[in-house]
């Protein structure tokens, strides 16, 4: 039994790796490929690029939700296969269409069956202890987040060689390879004793919310900086080909230390305790978020970066762990719509802010937001974990 569980957490996150991998593997060329294949104007073309590029992960938001409630109805394992089978068919159709619509369609179902991760973290939970649940599920997002690491440098090596085509055909390989190991290793779970509502109870309450919310702002500060990259190395007077090399150094060492964090700080949580480790990570990462409109050149920027991601990242598997003591796939599903939300908004909330207003006060206002997220959470869990554990 005990083998068994194991297998599960670890073909599970191993498919996690797969599919983090894949879809940020076609991310950092879809823009080339639709420019390519567009009849448009450039100026409409943008505009289809911003849809294309953000239409699946406004749609998981909901979907991860959705996943979640499906497991009371039918086989998590089953549910689980049948959406890693969707994103190869996905992927692989993505190559062979010249047509943005469709591209737009494509994506847009992706962002469906990407709400899959809910599934995995519901496997996950039901095949691990109380002692070890935090652990796990940091185990979880850690390889996830080694799958955000790896994705860009080979989806951009594999369009290079094999061109946009042949870079395609190769990303939905890895989720074909990884849906053959799971049905060969990964153990079914029963049921959900009781059938969910998609806003129910056991979702709407008050540290479900804050849970959420707070989810939500992690995911902000981890996600936010991508889409202004490029004025931030532009305030340190870097040219542009240089800044390119730039950017991708800091997203690659900033994404290493929070792949150390959601596998680090779980498994120290259960010396201290999971909600004084939150509110230990949660508090420095986002003085650490602050501390970036101290910066002065990229080094000390870099630096700063990768500490407050090495602290921050942390928080979401162990808000998640708290919650998923019950295994309830409703209200796994809900925390991880926060995290999906952080991921589709938080660059939107970055551009839309610095349009108005500078660097430095974009950094203290996801600071501060953050700070004010991680207060209400606290007070949410006043009356203790089983009174979060009894709601719904």
């Amino acid at each position: 039994m005990e083998e068994a569980k194991n297998r599960n957490l670890v073909f599970i996150s191993l498919s996690q790796f797969g599919m983090a991998s894949s879809v940020n593997f076609i991310t950092v060329m879809l823009p080339f490929y639709a420019l390519k294949i567009s009849p448009y104007s450039p100026q409409e073309t943008l505009i289809w690029i911003g849809w294309i590029m953000g239409s699946s992960g406004i749609v998981i938001i909901f979907a991860s939700n959705f996943w979640g409630t499906l497991t009371s109805r039918f086989s998590p394992k089953m549910l689980y296969m049948r959406g890693l089978l969707a994103n190869f068919v996905l992927f692989f159709l993505m190559g062979f269409t010249s047509d943005l619509r469709v591209l737009l369609v494509l994506r847009i179902l992706q962002g469906v069956f990407g709400g899959i991760s809910t599934v995995g973290l519901l496997i996950i939970s039901a095949s691990s202890s109380q002692e070890k649940i935090s652990s796990d599920i940091g185990f979880f997002q850690t390889f996830q987040t080694m799958g955000f690491l790896v994705g860009p440098p080979l989806g951009a090596f594999a369009a290079s060689v094999f061109g946009y085509r042949g870079a395609f055909v190769s990303a939905s390989v890895i989720p074909f390879v990884v849906l053959v190991f799971c049905q060969l290793y990964v153990k079914d779970i029963p049921l959900q004793q009781e059938k969910e509502s998609f806003f129910g109870r056991s979702n709407m309450n008050r540290q479900t919310v804050m849970g959420w919310l707070l989810s939500f702002m992690v995911m902000v500060q981890l996600m936010f900086l991508p889409s202004i990259l490029p004025n931030v190395l532009e305030r340190f007077g870097l040219e542009k080909n240089v800044a390119l090399k730039w950017a991708g150094v800091v997203i690659m060492f900033y994404t290493a230390t929070a792949t150390f964090s959601t596998y680090f700080w779980p498994k120290f949580s259960r010396r201290v305790g999971i909600k004084k480790m939150i509110l230990l990570i949660v508090l420095l990462g986002s003085v650490f978020q602050a501390l970036l409109s101290f910066s002065r050149g990229p080094i000390d920027f870099i630096i700063i970066r990768m500490i407050q991601t090495g602290l921050i990242a942390g928080a979401i598997p162990l808000v998640i762990s708290i919650f998923a003591v019950r295994q309830k796939g409703n209200v796994i599903g809900f925390l991880n719509s926060g995290r999906f939300a952080g991921h589709a908004l938080g660059p939107i909330m970055a551009t839309s802010v610095l349009a108005v207003s500078n660097l430095p006060s974009l950094y203290l206002l996801i600071s501060g937001l953050t700070l004010l997220a991680l207060l209400a959470f606290n007070l949410s869990l006043k009356g203790g974990v089983q009174e979060v554990l009894s709601s719904g």
